[in-house]
C-alpha cells in the first residue's frame, strides 16, 4: 500500500485507543512532526492520562501545530481524533494555514485494541471507553471527507503496516526545485 500525502499539510492519526496510532507514527515519520495529545496532556500536568487536562494539552498542542505549519513543517495529530468535534478542529487548523487536511485511519478489530490496552498497564483505560472509541470511529468512517479531509486513507489490519510507504510530494504550487531560466507572461489589462 501506498500513502501519498503533500509535504505541508496536517495528517490526524483517527483509531481507538490501542490501535497503534502513536507506534504509527514514529514509525513513518520524524518525532519534531509528531503532536501527540498523550504527550501534551504530560506537558500541563506531568501525567499523560489525566483526561482532566485534555482541554489544555489541546490548547498547546494547535498552538505548536500552528507555529509548525506557519514555518512550513509538516504536522502530524496523534489523538484518537475519533469524535466529530475533535476531527472539527484539524479542519480549522488546515483552513486556517491553507494546507490539506489528511486523515490516516487505522481501523483496527476493537478485540485487538482491547487486547493492547490490558497489556498496556501505563493506559489501561476501562473497556466501555475503546468500545465507545470503535463504535464512534465506524460511524465516521463514511463522513470523513465530506467533513473536510482532502483525503483519507484506511488501514484495515496491522499487517498492512509492513508494506507500507508513505511518499511526500511538494505542492503543486510548491516551485522550489524548478531550475531557470523562466520566461514570465501574464495578463495585462485583460490581453
Amino acid at each position: 500500500m501506498r500513502i501519498v500525502i503533500p509535504e505541508l499539510s496536517v495528517v490526524a492519526l483517527v483509531g481507538a485507543s490501542g490501535s497503534g496510532k502513536s507506534t504509527f507514527a514514529a514509525r513513518f515519520f520524524k518525532s519534531t512532526e509528531v503532536l501527540s495529545s498523550d504527550f501534551f496532556r504530560a506537558m500541563v500536568s506531568d501525567d499523560e492520562g489525566n483526561q482532566s487536562a485534555t482541554k489544555d494539552a489541546f490548547d498547546v498542542l494547535y498552538f505548536v501545530a500552528n507555529k509548525r505549519l506557519s514555518k512550513g513543517k509538516l504536522v502530524v495529530i496523534d489523538a484518537t481524533n475519533v469524535q466529530k468535534e475533535a476531527r472539527e478542529a484539524v479542519i480549522e487548523l488546515a483552513r486556517e494555514q491553507d494546507v490539506y487536511a489528511i486523515a490516516i485511519v487505522l481501523d483496527f478489530p476493537e478485540e485487538l485494541c482491547q487486547e493492547r490496552n490490558k497489556a498496556n498497564p501505563a493506559r489501561n483505560y476501562p473497556p466501555h471507553i475503546i468500545h465507545n472509541h470503535s463504535r464512534a470511529l465506524r460511524q465516521s468512517l463514511k463522513h470523513l471527507q465530506k467533513d473536510g479531509f482532502r483525503y483519507v486513507h484506511v488501514l484495515k489490519s496491522p499487517e498492512e503496516f509492513e508494506t507500507l510507504e508513505i511518499v511526500r510530494v511538494p505542492l503543486w504550487s510548491d516551485k522550489r526545485n524548478e531550475k531557470g531560466p523562466f520566461d514570465i507572461i501574464g495578463d495585462v489589462h485583460g490581453c
